[in-house]
């Protein structure tokens, strides 16, 4: 049989399949009947009758075998029922996803779904009389995305007619003279038993120094990738693996996979995804004696049972490698996160061995088969990654108290950097996550990459890969604290800012736009514009952004969430004008202020940061900016940005915010790259402060001009405001270098 294709899905009737469900509905039931009738009729006499003789055995054994033969049938109907009518359910849901796909969601993107064989789809934009067939990044990925969709409805559908084809091979057994094999209540539980089945064949082949055929990691594979985030089926497969056969069956299939690499590790990195999600779903339901079992396992060394293997990684390295994907309750992580960091630090460090994979010449061997994040040595990246999933949790998680050798500190210092003293002391050391020691520079610590994202998780109360969020969860004095910790910390050593944090640390300055404002304004009597929110230590917040604007990814982050928030806030105060004290005019030229002061700052890194790093400087800042706008317009459309979504304002989400912020910073950035300036940071200078009084005269002209105030004579005090704002910031830049110069962190 091919491979099921779009135009099967799309075009099969599965009106006969329901007719199917129906008539072994009906045959079942029919069976119960005889099957019932056969037991209190012809089984009972036989059992209650006074034969004696050779005849009396025969007929005996005859009427039980012909009763059970009933019992059998019916229960392979029953079977046969259960599984087609399972699969009609799902297949017609899938079916009716993939049509609205493919019709109204390609329609509305203006494309179209080709179907090209094998489960394989294409996108294209077809030719329209008069257009210029020139598609923005954003369609493009839109496209590419629905695709996708398809492309994973269609591989649903497949896995569900071969799991519903393997279990009725299985229900009738290929005896034509005899019913009674394996029977299933369920779909589901079809797939339960298989994919139990191939793990555990899997560790059996191990012990022997084989390992399943491609054909049987694939089928594994699929069944796991479609049914890991249902509970029963997560559940019955961890419990049956028990806690160390799962990690071992992780950690095998991994080192396997990346030591091989090519369709070997493709599975292998598929099957860890789905194994991480599937423990996510089913921990809730697994208990704490079996939390209690991994956190045993996960101090101590485990032995892999492979043939010839001298590696046995401590239990918590594997399970590192599983918590990177899917999303874990506070309660677990809790205990499995602040175990981790004790053992950690009872170690002095040294509690995660790193092998030498030369012996065996196999240099790129790891627990992780993912693209990124290294090899999975170190735990705490998978142990991040997932507490950046799980706000509460990672809140919590970063203010404990750990105990541990020296003085106490929090989860936060130890993780960072700060240490018990603030100087590093009893800090955490980072080690590079790669085999070789030839490689395992610092460009190997992947840590640092999900240390970022929990802090974000932590500080803004989402997790850090979400979509739209409205209203956004308030800033907690839980959250206030770390934020403020992380400001103040990065304003007295900007060494702890590692560059593989700067987009996390971007999003949260964007994030605290309200308290950012609200910590720059001094003097100004406008904070009730932001709320009223705690204000930050002006000098810290102020080298705060200095650390951050000299990061191209860290600086392109903060620019677009201070300018949507700029522009929505100006919205805000002249649709709603009775939310405010003072009038509307004036509290526009106040949010230009503002929001100019913030440029100002910026400004002042990028221009330090250029006379450093000259043109390629400048080049990396103005590439990251586009980065940052397609990522935004993409994932979630041209009319509704990530950036507006992460900036909580007093008043709705305004649709055209972002489109028009992101075209207009991108436009500005590209001033700055032409060959007369790129290299001239005096210009990028002047530019950023012509940026910040056209970003502010943009967002005016998107909130309109209040009723009875003169449009020129508004434009012209905000055009200055925006300016003087610029001018305020640029000098408190300054005062801020000569203040920590002349007051240096004891």
């Amino acid at each position: 049989m091919g491979s099921l294709t779009l135009t099967d899905l799309v075009e099969v009737d599965l009106g006969k399949l329901g007719t199917a469900v129906t008539d072994w509905k009906k045959a079942a039931d029919n069976l119960k009947k005889l099957a019932s009738s056969a037991d209190s009729g012809m089984y009972a006499k036989s059992e209650r009758a006074r034969w004696g003789g050779d005849n009396a055995t025969v007929t005996r054994d005859f009427v039980r075998k012909t009763k059970k033969e009933f019992a059998d049938a019916q229960a392979q109907a029953q079977t046969t029922y259960q599984l087609l009518e399972d699969a009609h359910t799902e297949l017609v849901g899938i079916q009716k996803k993939v049509r609205t796909a493919v019709g109204a969601d390609a329609a509305r993107l203006g494309c179209r779904i080709e179907d090209i064989g094998g489960g394989a789809v294409r996108w294209f934009f077809p030719h329209v009389r008069g257009d210029t067939d020139e598609r923005t990044q954003a369609e493009r990925d839109a496209a590419q995305a629905l695709a996708d969709r398809v492309t994973g409805l269609i591989g649903h559908a497949a896995e569900i007619d071969a799991s519903v084809a393997r279990a009725l091979g299985r229900s009738h057994g290929n005896d034509p003279n005899n019913f009674g094999h394996t029977n299933y209540d369920s779909l589901d539980a079809a797939q339960e038993e298989r994919a139990a089945e191939l793990a555990q064949k899997s560790l059996r082949l191990y012990k022997e120094g084989k390992e399943l055929s491609e054909q049987e990691l694939k089928e594994l594979g699929t069944i796991l990738k479609y049914n890991a985030d249902d509970q029963p089926f997560a559940t019955r497969l961890y419990r049956e693996l028990g806690a160390e056969g799962a990690l071992r069956f992780q950690a095998q299939l991994s080192l396997d996979g990346t030591a091989e690499g090519g369709t070997q590790l493709q599975l292998a990195r598929s099957i860890q995804d789905s194994m991480g999600v599937a423990l996510a779903t089913a921990q809730p339901k697994l208990g704490d004696e079996y939390t209690q079992e991994l956190m045993r396992l996960g101090r101590s060394n485990l032995d892999l049972e492979m043939l010839g293997n001298r590696i046995e990684p401590k239990g918590y390295q594997v399970l590192g490698t599983l918590l990177r994907h899917g999303t874990y309750e506070k309660d677990f992580l809790d205990k499995v996160g602040n175990d981790m960091i004790a053992y950690e630090r009872e170690m002095h460090g040294g509690a995660w061995s790193r092998p030498d994979g030369s012996y065996a010449g196999m240099k790129g061997f790891g627990l992780n088969a993912d693209t990124t994040g290294g090899g999975g040595w170190d735990p705490l990246t998978g142990l991040l990654e997932a507490y950046g999933r799980n706000p509460d949790a990672s809140t919590a998680f970063l203010q404990a108290n750990v105990a541990g050798p020296g003085e106490s500190m929090t989860n936060l210092d130890y993780l960072m950097g700060m240490g018990s003293d603030g100087k590093g002391e009893g800090a955490r050391t980072w080690i590079p996550d790669a085999t070789s020691p030839m490689t395992a520079g610092e460009d190997k610590v992947f840590g640092k990459d999900a240390l970022g994202h929990a802090l974000e998780a932590a500080t803004t109360g989402m997790p850090f890969d979400h979509g739209p969020v409205s209203p956004h969860p308030e800033h907690t004095p839980e959250r206030l604290a770390i934020m403020e910790k992380v400001v103040d910390s990065l304003a007295a050593d900007p060494k702890l800012m590692d560059d593989r944090m700067a987009d996390s640390m971007g999003r949260m300055a964007g994030e605290y736009m309200p308290e950012v404002n609200n910590s720059l304004r001094q003097g100004n009597t406008f904070g009730e514009l932001y709320g009223h929110p705690q204000t930050f230590d002006t000098m810290a917040t102020v080298e705060f952004l200095d650390v951050l604007g000299r990061n191209p990814e860290s600086y392109a982050e903060v620019t677009l969430g201070a300018e949507n928030y700029s522009a929505t806030l100006m919205n805000d105060v002249v649709k709603h004008p009775d939310r405010f004290s003072g009038t509307p005019a004036v509290n526009l030229q106040n949010i230009a202020y503002g929001t100019g002061t913030i440029e100002g700052i910026l400004g002042g890194a990028r221009h330090d940061e250029i006379v450093t790093g000259g043109q390629l400087s400048d080049k990396e800042y103005n590439e990251q900016l586009q980065k940052r706008a397609d990522m935004f317009n993409s994932v979630f459309g041209s009319t509704v940005g990530l950036a507006t979504e992460r900036v909580p304002v007093a008043g709705e989400i305004i649709n055209g915010v972002t489109e028009m912020v992101v075209g207009e910073v991108v436009k500005g950035a590209e001033r700055n790259t032409a060959a007369e300036t790129a290299d001239d940071a005096g210009q990028a200078s002047f530019d950023a402060r012509r940026n910040a009084v056209e970003q502010a005269l943009n967002g005016l002209a998107l909130a309109g001009t209040p009723t009875g105030v003169n449009e020129t004579d508004l434009r012209a005090n905000v055009d200055t405001q925006s300016e003087a704002g610029y001018d305020h910031g640029d000098q408190l830049h300054k005062d801020a270098k000569d203040f920590y110069q002349r007051n240096p962190p004891e």
